[in-house]
């Protein structure tokens, strides 16, 4: 496989990923409900999914290892964290991942944490080092975007697994990209707001909310007028027909006459 790619095998309700390391080896994960590895519980019947689900796999692996890797480690699972208020009075505050741990689907957990001291470090400024005043404010000001994140990376867990299977996504990301490219500055993509910009994370789900209003409407309109357009070219194509169902009937009339 191409050792410089994050490689996704989307199956819907769960999915397969690897991640290249240095030395061109792989690191491959599967996220799956509980339920489903506590089902494959003997090696055939881990062939049997992978046959099933991940068969290009397999030879890329080699069963042996397969089954050995998976039954040397337990499934372990993954944890959102979602709190307020992060401080007690002017003493103590929390950061990172005890105040806000994420899944790892958008990798952004090591970056929030970052974002979190340089935020705290300019309140830090703004207050002359008032911990009286810095820690409550730090706590009122990130918070909406330390849940933001946390949903943010669950819904990318959604669009991994299920949503780059659908044909509607694929245009849209599409139609993203190209809006993006014509107004730079005006129509960000949620990925691309999220990773690459300094918008604020709740900021970006708005975006994407006012961005997904603007599409919604427009489908609307453009299918409004298809139909508009349909019915005039149906209606213009009846009349002819009309004349000559008249004429079909006035024959009729005059072969049969009265009865």
């Amino acid at each position: 496989m191409p050792e410089n790619h994050l490689h996704i095998w989307p199956r819907g309700q769960f999915m397969m990923i690897a991640l290249p390391n240095q030395d061109k080896s792989w690191t491959v994960t599967l996220f799956m409900p509980q339920e489903i590895f506590d089902s494959l519980d003997t090696p055939s019947k881990l062939i049997d999914f992978f046959e099933i689900h991940y068969r290009d796999t397999i030879p890329l692996i080699g069963k042996e290892k397969l089954v050995k890797d998976f039954f040397a480690t337990k499934p372990s699972p993954m944890i959102s964290v979602k709190c307020s208020p992060y401080h007690v009075g002017s003493t103590c505050v929390i950061m990172g991942d005890a105040s806000h741990a994420i899944v790892p689907f958008y990798g952004q957990g090591m970056n929030a944490g970052l974002e979190d001291c340089f935020i705290f470090n300019q309140l830090l400024d703004k207050h002359d080092n008032d911990l009286g005043k810095v820690l409550p404010e730090f706590s009122q000001f990130r918070n909406p975007d330390a849940e933001a994140i946390c949903d943010l990376a669950m819904y990318n867990y959604i669009e991994m697994r299920d949503l780059v299977n659908h044909l509607s996504f694929r245009l849209r990301k599409k139609l993203d990209d190209g809006l993006h490219w014509l107004l730079p500055k005006r129509w960000v993509p949620l990925y691309t707001s999220v990773t690459f910009s300094r918008m604020r994370y709740h900021h970006c789900i708005q975006n994407k909310k006012w961005q997904d209003e603007v599409v919604s409407n427009a489908v609307r309109t453009i299918g409004g007028l298809g139909i508009l357009a349909a019915t005039y070219c149906l209606y213009t194509s009846w009349m002819p027909l009309k004349e000559v169902l008249k004429d079909y009937e006035s024959l009729l009339g005059n072969m049969v006459g009265p009865v």
